[in-house]
């Protein structure tokens, strides 16, 4: 089993460097929002739109490393290593081109000619993040996260930086995109540079040959990239949807209530990026009950985080949101509720999950049955309820697809689904968190004002969430800042 101060250690580590570049990503959204207005960051929006691409032309490369790199021996992996950098290199010269060559066309399709030379600049951006998409699987299967803390850490205090340049000189967009395109430079150059101080690993490392061939990595790695390529189109086909039936400054509200909580998805990100090695050898080495042990226990300790800031959130949106980005995206509150039901199920990484169990292709499918859903629901609803129609139908198509995955994973494991999923843990913590909120709801509903309302809520709900936990041995209230540290405590545990 995996050892919790390992990975404590990790997800620590790795975490505190993502969280910091997640939260610098938001930050900018709230700055953007807040200079721009509903109808300019509704512009950056549509722009932002096409960083899909960088996603889907990875071609699901960076994930082949996790499965590949840990069955080869030392000296086999800096030729496959090599091999990766060449694919990954390819595939961000092709996103550069695409989008330069296609700006006037996909400007059209967003009905705003205005974007397009900055969208030939952000090509150039995601060519530099592909060929850099090496670096977390390398640095972690290597147990080198210091540099995979510097990269992240780097990435956020940009990301900062670049906020408070736009909130102080009202910059272009183009001049904030041109800014992204050195930074990304910089970055793949220092992250080859890490590279390179592995020992194992040197510039001849792009000459040798790989145990597996650059077409067995394309074949494997291609149910992932079209699994993820019909992820992402589902991810983004509401908001597609919103900019070419509404328009951008509907886009540009939307944008908010469908935008991604920081914390949740560093925390949990970092989690299986730490056991989704461990999970491939157990696997491996038909160890099916380690196997399921090990992700009940990160669905455990995940739930006591995500869920109450779930909960927490949900209740107290039409406070959070006018204070965070002003009241002109109050309309964002409604769908920024829809989209937090799905939150509960995010500590269920299904795609690494599967990965693990060497059947890639099951992804593919039930995503392909998911995208079908979504953008049938997508178009019906927004024509016949509007604004909202877009947020329902990405929530029903997603349970959709979590019920098959689901299904999957307990087939292929032959275990009930009370041998994966720890009910008891589970409802502890839903009855801690539903007791928290009412409480701090009862005793904050009087105020008017949303700062005072979101402070004062937060710092009861946060006491009261720690006091009920521990009446109900979810952790022991002494040791609560072990659970915040990442330890798998608790007596039920």
């Amino acid at each position: 089993m995996i050892d919790n101060k390992s990975f404590r250690g990790k997800v620590g580590v790795i975490g505190s460097g993502r969280s910091l570049y997640v939260a610098s990503l938001f930050f900018l959204n709230i700055g953007l929002a807040r200079s721009m207005g509903t109808l300019g960051f509704g512009s950056f929006q549509q722009i932002f739109i096409f960083s899909a691409l960088f996603m889907i032309f990875s071609l699901g490369i960076p994930d082949t490393i996790y499965f590949f790199l840990p069955r080869l021996e030392d000296d086999e992996k800096p030729a496959f290593i090599g091999q990766t950098l060449l694919l990954l290199s390819a595939a961000g010269i092709f996103v550069a081109l695409l989008l330069w060559l296609g700006a006037p066309f996909f400007a059209d399709i967003q009905k705003n000619p205005s974007i397009e030379p900055h969208l030939k600049l952000f090509g150039i951006y995601g060519a530099f993040l592909i060929a850099c998409s090496f670096a977390d699987p390398v640095f972690i299967i290597y147990k080198k996260i210091n540099y995979l803390f510097i990269l992240s850490a780097l990435h956020g205090v940009f990301f900062i930086v670049l906020t408070i340049w736009q909130y102080v000189t009202k910059c272009s967009i183009i001049a904030l995109i041109a800014a992204m395109s050195i930074f990304g430079l910089l970055k793949l150059c220092l992250a080859g540079f890490f590279l390179l101080r592995i020992k194992s690993f040197s510039v001849k490392m792009i000459f040798g040959r790989a145990k597996y061939s650059i077409l067995l990595q394309l074949m494997f790695a291609l149910p992932i990239a079209l699994t993820s390529t019909i992820d992402i189109l589902s991810r983004w086909m509401d908001k597609f949807v919103i900019s070419s039936y509404l328009g951008q400054e509907s886009l540009g509200v939307y944008s908010v209530g469908a935008i991604e909580i920081p914390f949740v998805s560093v925390l949990v990100a970092s989690v299986y990026s730490v056991i989704s090695p461990k999970l491939n050898f157990l696997h491996h080495k038909k160890e099916y009950g380690e196997f399921t042990a090990l992700l009940k226990k990160t669905l455990k300790f995940t739930a006591k985080i995500v869920w109450p800031l779930c909960i927490y959130l949900y209740i107290f949106a039409d406070h959070l949101i006018p204070l965070v980005f002003t009241a002109e995206y109050r309309g964002a509150v409604d769908p920024f509720r829809i989209y937090l039901v799905l939150m509960p199920f995010r500590i269920f990484l299904f795609g690494v999950v599967i990965i693990a169990l060497g059947q890639p292709r099951v992804l593919f499918w039930a995503s392909l049955g998911s995208l079908a859903v979504n953008a049938f629901l997508n178009i019906y609803l927004v024509m016949r309820i509007g604004f909202l129609g877009p947020a329902i139908a990405t929530v029903v198509s997603t349970y959709v697809q979590i019920v098959v995955l689901m299904w999957f994973v307990l087939s292929n494991l032959k275990i009930r689904i009370g041998d994966l999923v720890p009910f008891r843990t589970l409802f502890d913590t839903a009855l801690a968190c539903g007791l928290s909120v009412a409480i701090s709801f009862i005793l904050t509903r009087a105020y008017r004002s949303d700062l005072k309302t979101v402070l004062m809520s937060l710092t009861i709900f946060t006491g009261a969430y720690i006091f009920i936990g521990a009446k109900l041995k979810l952790f022991r209230i002494l040791s609560f800042t072990d659970l915040l540290g990442g330890d798998f405590l608790g007596k039920k545990d």
